[in-house]
């Protein structure tokens, strides 16, 4: 394990997350290595707060439509000490009492930015959203084959590169990936580590899986560069279409999940339409802004 002068920080970002919370900070508390704990609220009104203030002192309100992601993590890392920032999400709770200390490990060399852990889906989840958390998470194996991977839900990040360059507060969604892409362009590199585990998972409407792809969309818009091959509806939207849908035939098929194979052109084109939307209003804003 990377040691330190002093305890890492750990930050949390919540809203209204009860009773989830109270599961996440139980097992923080649980972790075998000692720490700081600071929560950034977002206006909650369901007893996080309270639950919160059993754990620590360090509460910090973001006031209602006031929360700017890349705006909260700056003040998170200006608040905190120490090299290396943990983020942590309300809804993440830690598998085992190792996974603070599994996820510092990442920290291999100097050129190491930042680590990300595993996640994998409560019992509750849907299987084909827990079939997408296995596919970007598990033993990391398929993530060499995308662009660009990382998630700051269960993270940790260096002081120093951040002093480098700061999240970016001009943007509403994948701010951690924006951050992330641009210290690799420096440089440096970012770990994935597996044995760090926490539990998460969401189950998406339609509606919401929709909006949460128009976010993305969007936000690979404004980070990636794009050739028009790779923006084109069948590079970005069609052939991706064709292989999810494919390998969620053979997902559900080796399980009987016979209605769950059915609904699963349906899932996947809301992404693809989420996903399209959300890009081609990203390009015509940033080429609007060029």
């Amino acid at each position: 394990m990377v040691r330190t002068k002093t305890k890492p920080y750990i930050i949390m970002r919540s809203h209204n997350d009860m009773p989830l919370i109270a599961e996440t900070l139980t097992m923080v508390h649980q972790q075998n290595c000692a720490f700081e704990l600071i929560v950034f609220d977002n206006d909650s009104i369901d007893g996080t707060v309270d639950e919160v203030g059993k754990y620590t002192s360090m509460v910090i309100n973001i006031p209602k439509g006031q929360y700017v992601p890349g705006s909260v993590l700056n003040k998170a890392m200006e608040t905190s000490q120490g090299e290396l920032i943990v983020f942590l999400n309300s809804d993440c709770t830690p598998r085992d009492e190792f996974w603070l200390e599994r996820l510092l490990d990442g920290f291999s060399g100097e050129q190491v930015a930042a680590v990300f852990g595993r996640q994998i889906p409560r019992r509750d989840c849907s299987p084909l959203l827990a079939k997408d958390t296995e596919d970007t998470y598990g033993d990391g194996s398929r993530q060499k084959y995308w662009r660009h991977c990382f998630s700051m839900a269960s993270s940790a990040i260096r002081r120093s590169v951040w002093e480098k360059m700061r999240f970016n507060e001009q943007i509403q969604y994948s701010e951690d990936i924006d951050w992330t892409w641009r210290v690799r362009q420096q440089g440096y590199s970012i770990a994935y580590v597996p044995e760090s585990i926490v539990y998460h998972s969401h189950n998406y409407t339609l509606r919401q899986f929709y909006r949460r792809h128009v976010g993305e969309g969007k936000a690979e818009a404004a980070i990636f560069d794009w050739s028009p091959w790779e923006g084109s509806f069948l590079r970005y939207s069609l052939l991706p279409y064709s292989r999810q849908v494919l390998s969620d035939w053979r997902y559900c098929t080796r399980r009987l999940l016979f209605g769950t194979m059915l609904y699963s052109p349906i899932l996947r084109l809301s992404q693809l339409l989420g996903r399209r939307a959300g890009l081609k209003q990203g390009l015509k804003e940033k080429d609007e802004s060029q």
